[in-house]
C-alpha cells in the first residue's frame, strides 16, 4: 500500500524496560531443549573478533539450569566493579540531574498510544529546566478566539501552596566525598536529631522548615557498609519563599516521597506499582503500570500533571535470549553466532531487577566470567560472592560471558572502567515489534481509553489524599493536592475544505466529517490537483509474483484514469529469483532517462533488500521508486483501494499534487525540520529540511545534512535554507516575504540552544541569498509530540476524545510562553495525544488565530494519508526523509530528486 520499509519505527516515543521488586523471586533461566549443544556456547576459548564484541571464547558446554538458591542469578552479568552499595532513596544533583550510566534511546515503550512501538526516546531533563526562558514577544497576546467555545477535562490537578511560607536552603558537603546518592540519603537520615525529621534533600541541596542555629553545622555519621565515619558540613545558603520558582522544585521532590509512601518503586524517571504488574506468559513479557508526574507553574497556577505510563520487560533473562540465539543460528558456526549476538544485543537496554536500574550494552566480553574478581575494600572478590553477599542472588551459570557497559563520568573519577549486574533484557526485538499478535496483546494493557484513563488518574489522587502517611509528608510544607481533574476552556475549529478538481477539470471544494477526519471516500469522484501522467515506468517482480504484479498494473491503469492520471503499460521485468542483486541488476539494465518511476514487487519485508533498492534508486541511479509487498496485493477485493493509494504515492514521487487547502497568505514559505539518528553511522544524526515552493504549499524542496548525535540542532541550516530560498526564487521569480518554521525533534532542555543556534542561522541564510536588504518576516515554532498532556471531552457525562480541530491556548499553557495545544488527528482506540506548539520567535505579524489556523490547515496536507495527521505536513515530510536516510541510505541522496517527495 505505502512504500514499505521494513525495519525500525519512524519515531521515537521511547519506552523503557523495568524490573520487578527485589522481594519477588527472580525467574531462573528457561529449561534448555532436550538436545544438548556441544561444548560450544558462550564459554572460554579462542574465537576471532566479531563486530564490537571481543569474541574470545566458544559457547559453554551446558545450557543454563534452574537455580536452587533463594534467588537465582538468571542472567548474563554486565561487567564493571560495583559502585558504593546503595542504601536508600534517590535524588537529583543540583544543576545536573540524576547520574545515569547509559545514553537514551532503543528502549521498550512506557506507553503505547498506538499498536507499534517507536524507538527513539529522549531523557527527561532535571528539575532545573522548570525555571524556563520566556519566549513570548513583549505584549504579544497568545490567545485566539476563532472557533466554537467548548470545555475539556485535563490530566492536571491543582496544587495549593502556602501564600506566605519560608524555608531555608543549605548546601551539604561530605568529607570524604560520597558518590552514591543512596548513601548520601542514608547519611542525612541519620541526622534527624540535629536537623529534624521534616526535610527535603536532593543529593546536594537540603531544604528545612527551620533555620539551624549556626550558619555552618558540622555533623558526623557512620557509613553502614564499611563503618567509615563521614564528616557532613551543612552550610546555610539562602531563604526560599513559597512564591519563588525554586519552591516548585521542592514540591516535585516532595511528590517523590509521596509516591514512595504509596508503595511505588522508582525505575529511571517514573514510579511504578510492582504489585499491579501483569505477565503475558505466552510472549514472556511483563507490563507494569505507573505514573509520570510533574508539578509546574501554568497560566491557571500551580498544577500537577499526571499520566499513566507502562514498563515492558521480558520475563526471560538476557542469558536465555543469548541461548535462544545460539540454538537458532550458532551451533555450527561460532563466528555467525557471535556476530549475530553483537548485532542483536549491543546497543540494547538491560535491567538489573535487584535495584531497578537500566544500562545500555556496549560490548560482550566473551572471555569474562562471573568467577572474575574485582577489588572491594582492598580485597579481591568474585562477582559470584558479591551478588550473594550484597543481594542474596546465587549465580548458577558460572561459565556465562559478561556484558560490558561504558562507565559514567562518576565511575571514571573513581578509576572504574566497568559495572557488574545481574540483568534481564528490557528491549523488545524487531521480531517482537513486528509481531502483530504480541503488540495486540500488549495493547490490551497499555492502550487505555479516555474514560478509563481519567478514572485511574482521579482514583490515584484520591488514594494519595486519603493516605495518612502522605498527609504527614505534605502538611509541614502546607501543600495540598486536588482530587478532581482540572476543567478548562477550549475551542473547536470547523472542518477545512479541500481543493481538488471535478470531472471537468475545474477547481472544486470537498468536505469531510470532522469526527473521522478522513476524506478517502469523499475524494473518489474528484481528480488530483496536479496529476502527472506516467508514460514509461518499470515494473520489476520475481517470476512467482507475476500474477499479483500484473493485477497491480491493471488496477493502476483503471484507478489512474479516475484521478486524472494516464498510466501506460509498464515495462515488465520478470526475475528468476528474489535475490537482492537480481533486483539491482534489473534496475541498472532497464533504466534509462525516459523512465519516470520504478515499481518493485517484493515477496517479504527484508530490510536489506529494501535498503539496496532505495540506495540504487536514490543515490546510484536517481529515479523515484516504489516498493510494494506481496501481502499488500493478495486480497483481491481490496486491490482497487490499495492501487488508489499506490497511484497517489507514485504521483507525489514524480512531483504531482493531490489536494490543497486555502492559505490566504502571499509570498509564504513553510519549512519543516526534523532529525533522526543514523543506524549505521555511529554518533551521527540526519537533519532534514523540507521547504514549500508554491503558494498552495503543495510542492516541496528537500535536503539533508549530518550532525553529531546528541546535538539535535542543525549545523548546516544556513546552507540548506539558502538552497531552498534560491529554488523558491527560480520558480516564483521572487523570494518569500514570510517564512514559518516548524521544528520537530527538540526537547525542552535544548530550546535555548536551538533558539540561539538555528534562528541565527536562518538570518544568515537571508543575508546570504538576498543581501543585507532582504529581511523577511519569520516565525520559528517548536513542535512536540512526546508530551504527557491529555485532553478529555465530556458529553452527557460520557468521557471521550476531543474531536480533530480542538485547540487549547490557556490555563495549561506556560505564562511566559506563546504556546498552544492542538488535537488535529482522529483516533479510534485509546486516548488521543495533543501536539504542543511553542512559538519561540515570531515577527510575522500574525495574530494567534492566524498562527493556530495555519497550523491546523497544514495538518491536512500530508499526501500519504487521506486524513489529518498529528503534525503539520512539512514536519512529517522532514521526518520521513530523515528516517529514510538514517535507516536505509546512510548518505546523501541525489539532488535530482530534491524537488520531489520521493521518500513517501
Amino acid at each position: 500500500m505505502s512504500d514499505e520499509p521494513v525495519s525500525g519505527r519512524a519515531r521515537g516515543r521511547g519506552g523503557r524496560g523495568r524490573g520487578k521488586p527485589q522481594e519477588q523471586q527472580a525467574p531462573g533461566p528457561t529449561q534448555p531443549p532436550a538436545a544438548q549443544p556441544p561444548r560450544e556456547g558462550p564459554g572460554p576459548g579462542p574465537a576471532p573478533s566479531v563486530g564490537r564484541g571481543r569474541s574470545k571464547g566458544p559457547p559453554r558446554q551446558q545450557p543454563p539450569q534452574e537455580a536452587a538458591a533463594p534467588i537465582a542469578a538468571p542472567a548474563t552479568i554486565v561487567q564493571v566493579p560495583p559502585a558504593e552499595p546503595s542504601v536508600s532513596g534517590r535524588g537529583v544533583h543540583r544543576g545536573g540531574g540524576r547520574e545515569r550510566s547509559h545514553a537514551s534511546g532503543d528502549v521498550p515503550t512506557e506507553e503505547m498510544a498506538r499498536m507499534g512501538l517507536e524507538r527513539t526516546y529522549k531523557r527527561r531533563q532535571p528539575y532545573e529546566r522548570y525555571v524556563e526562558a520566556a519566549y513570548k514577544e513583549g505584549d504579544k497576546d497568545p490567545h485566539g478566539s476563532y472557533g466554537s467555545k467548548i470545555e475539556l477535562v485535563t490530566n492536571y490537578f491543582r496544587v495549593t501552596l502556602p501564600s506566605e511560607f519560608k524555608i531555608w536552603q543549605y548546601h551539604v558537603n561530605f568529607n570524604p566525598e560520597v558518590e552514591s546518592i543512596r548513601v548520601k540519603y542514608a547519611l542525612i537520615a541519620n541526622l534527624d536529631l540535629v536537623i529534624g525529621t521534616v526535610k527535603c534533600f536532593d543529593g546536594g541541596i537540603l531544604y528545612l522548615c527551620k533555620m539551624l542555629p549556626n550558619e555552618v553545622t558540622e555533623c558526623f555519621a557512620t557509613r553502614s557498609y564499611d563503618n567509615a565515619v563521614i564528616k557532613i558540613e551543612i552550610k546555610r545558603v539562602a531563604e526560599v519563599f513559597s512564591t519563588s520558582p525554586q519552591f516548585i522544585q521542592i514540591v516535585n521532590l516532595l511528590f517523590k516521597k509521596v509516591q514512595m509512601a504509596m508503595g511505588m518503586k522508582l525505575i529511571r524517571d517514573h514510579y511504578f506499582n510492582p504489585t499491579q504488574a501483569v505477565k503475558i506468559l505466552k510472549h514472556k513479557l511483563e507490563v507494569m503500570p505507573g505514573f509520570s508526574t510533574s508539578i509546574l507553574r501554568y497560566e491557571a497556577g500551580n498544577l500537577l500533571g499526571v499520566d499513566i505510563v507502562h514498563k515492558i520487560l521480558r520475563i526471560d533473562t538476557f542469558l536465555d535470549c543469548l541461548y535462544n540465539l545460539y540454538y537458532s543460528v550458532g551451533q555450527q558456526d561460532m563466528q555467525i553466532f557471535r556476530a549475530a549476538a553483537v548485532k542483536q544485543f549491543v546497543g540494547t537496554i538491560v535491567m538489573t531487577r535487584h535495584n531497578n536500574k537500566t544500562y545500555r550494552v556496549d560490548d560482550i566480553d566473551w572471555e569474562g566470567r562471573p568467577t572474575n574478581t574485582f577489588e572491594k575494600g582492598g580485597t579481591p572478590m568474585t562477582y559470584i560472592d558479591y551478588f550473594k553477599e550484597r543481594w542474596n542472588i546465587t549465580v548458577v551459570d558460572q561459565d556465562q560471558p559478561l556484558l560490558v557497559v561504558k562507565p559514567t563520568e562518576r565511575d571514571r573519577r573513581r578509576g572504574e572502567i566497568r559495572r557488574t549486574f545481574i540483568c534481564f533484557q528490557s528491549c523488545l526485538s524487531e521480531e517482537v515489534r513486528s509481531d502483530f499478535n504480541v503488540m495486540k496483546d500488549l495493547a490490551i494493557h497499555t492502550r487505555i481509553g479516555p474514560d478509563g484513563r481519567l478514572k485511574t488518574l482521579e482514583d490515584f489522587l484520591k488514594q494519595i489524599n486519603a493516605s495518612q502517611r502522605v498527609k504527614e509528608i505534605l502538611s509541614p510544607w502546607q501543600t495540598q493536592l486536588d482530587s478532581k481533574a482540572l476543567t478548562i476552556p477550549a475551542r473547536q475549529f470547523p472542518a477545512e475544505q479541500l481543493l481538488m478538481k471535478n470531472p471537468k477539470g475545474d477547481l472544486a471544494k470537498i468536505t469531510y466529517d470532522i469526527k473521522d477526519a478522513d476524506w478517502s471516500r469523499n475524494m473518489r469522484n474528484y481528480k488530483l490537483l496536479n496529476a502527472v501522467n506516467i508514460q514509461q515506468w518499470l515494473l520489476i517482480y520475481p517470476q512467482k509474483l507475476s500474477q499479483p504484479a500484473n493485477d497491480l498494473a491493471d488496477c493502476l491503469n483503471r484507478v489512474g484514469a479516475g484521478m486524472g492520471m494516464r498510466i501506460a503499460e509498464p515495462t515488465r521485468v520478470e526475475l528468476h529469483n528474489d535475490r537482492n542483486d537480481s533486483f539491482l541488476n534489473a534496475i541498472r539494465q532497464n533504466l534509462n532517462q525516459n523512465v519516470q518511476i520504478v515499481v518493485t514487487v517484493a515477496p517479504n519485508n527484508k530490510k536489506d533488500r529494501y535498503d539496496a533498492i532505495k540506495k540504487s534508486c536514490c543515490i546510484e541511479n536517481p529515479v523515484p521508486s516504489q516498493v510494494v509487498l506481496q501481502k499488500t496485493l493478495m486480497k483481491k477485493q481490496g486491490l482497487m483501494s490499495v492501487a488508489t493509494k499506490i497511484a497517489i504515492q507514485m504521483n507525489c514521487k514524480m512531483g504531482g499534487e493531490v489536494w490543497g487547502v486555502e492559505i490566504p497568505v502571499k509570498g509564504l514559505m513553510i519549512v519543516g525540520i526534523d532529525s533522526y539518528h543514523d543506524s549505521a553511522n555511529k554518533g551521527q544524526s540526519v537533519g532534514a529540511l523540507v521547504a514549500s515552493l508554491n503558494k498552495e504549499c503543495t510542492r516541496y524542496y528537500s535536503m539533508t545534512e549530518y550532525h553529531p548525535r546528541g546535538n539535535d540542532a542543525l549545523n548546516g541550516l544556513t546552507t540548506l535554507l539558502a538552497v531552498a530560498l534560491r529554488k523558491y526564487h527560480d520558480i516564483n521569480g521572487f523570494l518569500p516575504q514570510k517564512l514559518v518554521f516548524y521544528r520537530d525533534g527538540v526537547g525542552d532542555g535544548q530550546l535555548e540552544f536551538v533558539y540561539k543556534h538555528e534562528v541565527e542561522q536562518v538570518f544568515a541564510a537571508f543575508t546570504s541569498v538576498g543581501g543585507e536588504g532582504y529581511k523577511p518576516n519569520m516565525a520559528f515554532i517548536i513542535v512536540k509530540k512526546r508530551i504527557n498532556t491529555r485532553l478529555f471531552s465530556v458529553d452527557r457525562n460520557q468521557i471521550g476524545n476531543p474531536l480533530p480541530g480542538t485547540l487549547v491556548d490557556s490555563h495549561i499553557t506556560k505564562p511566559d510562553w506563546y504556546d498552544f495545544f492542538l488535537v488535529s488527528q482522529s483516533v479510534r482506540q485509546g486516548t488521543v495525544s495533543p501536539t504542543s506548539y511553542n512559538v519561540i520567535y515570531d515577527k510575522t505579524g500574525f495574530q494567534a488565530d492566524h498562527m493556530q489556523r495555519l497550523t491546523y490547515k497544514l495538518t491536512h496536507m500530508y499526501f500519504n494519508w487521506q486524513g489529518t495527521i498529528r503534525v503539520p505536513a512539512p514536519c512529517q515530510y522532514a521526518h520521513k526523509l530523515a528516517f529514510l536516510q538514517g535507516q536505509s541510505l546512510h548518505r546523501q541522496f541525489s539532488a535530482l530528486l530534491a524537488d520531489k517527495l520521493f521518500y513517501l
